[in-house]
């Protein structure tokens, strides 16, 4: 079906005069009288045909109501009708597991693992708390060394490094500042990881080291420690909950054993 509205270069809402105006533009154009060119004379013959149809108002209506209608049977053969049949389902598979998913799931045995040795390093230290400490009588200062303990100029505060032939601690300077080199001395420590718990000058009280012990001020970071293994080792735990369980043991790891290798 034409497209008489296309061919005069008109809306299908122009008025009679604006219908009138682009007919008489294009016929005076492609008159035949005009240009001897072939194809302008059959674009002429079809500006008249749009224009018999296009400027008779009834014709022009009959027209429109015919667009209109092979419009909507276009829209119908495109639309899905309700009497057809439903589209198959399209059948998916499982879907597999994300990227992250996988690399937890990978390293989650390995945590686990990791978290089993944590959990025993653990066990050994409260088993190096509560075994009786062991007692060496014949201990004497055999080297003295000086350190700082604070950067302030104005309160600047110094401790010792006291060694021993079996031993070696801390004591806060008005502790190791009366020691001296050949001094006898009775020194208890634990009998696994060797923390030196107590000090005793011959003839004097006994007195702790320097800024306490793991056993002691700082028993938080090795119970804390203790407690993530044993999160990270809990059956019914995620992958994800134990591969975070370790990460974390991991790091008090490290702040454990600085305090008890210092």
């Amino acid at each position: 079906m034409k497209d008489y509205y296309q061919i005069l270069g008109v809306s299908e809402r122009a008025t009679e005069r604006e219908i009138k105006q682009a007919h008489r533009a294009l016929a005076l154009r492609l008159h035949p009288d005009r240009t001897p060119d072939p194809v302008a004379q059959a674009r002429f013959l079809e500006v008249q045909e749009a224009y018999d149809v296009l400027g008779d108002a009834h014709r022009r209506l009959a027209y429109d109501l015919i667009r209109e209608r092979a419009r909507e049977i276009v829209r119908q053969s495109l639309s899905p009708s309700p009497y057809d049949p439903p589209p198959a389902p399209v059948r998916r598979g499982p879907r597999g597991p994300d990227a992250y998913t996988q690399l937890i799931a990978r390293y989650a045995p390995y945590a686990r693992r990791f978290s089993a040795l944590i959990l025993v390093f653990c066990l050994s230290l409260v088993l190096d708390w509560a075994l009786p400490l062991r007692r060496y009588p014949n201990e004497y200062v055999s080297g003295k060394r000086v350190i700082f303990v604070s950067t302030s100029r104005s309160n600047p505060r110094i401790a010792y490094i006291i060694s021993t032939p079996n031993t070696t601690f801390k004591l806060r300077d008005d502790y190791g500042g009366s020691l001296h080199p050949g001094q006898p001395l009775t020194v208890w420590r634990t009998p696994i990881w060797r923390i030196v718990r107590r000090i005793q000058p011959r003839h004097q009280p006994a007195f702790g080291p320097y800024g306490g012990s793991i056993y002691g001020t700082f028993a938080f970071w090795p119970a804390l420690l203790l407690i993530v293994s044993v999160v990270g080792l809990y059956p019914g735990g995620s992958n994800e909950l134990r591969v975070n369980a370790a990460t974390t043991a991991g790091l008090l790891l490290c702040v454990v054993l600085f305090m008890l290798l210092q």
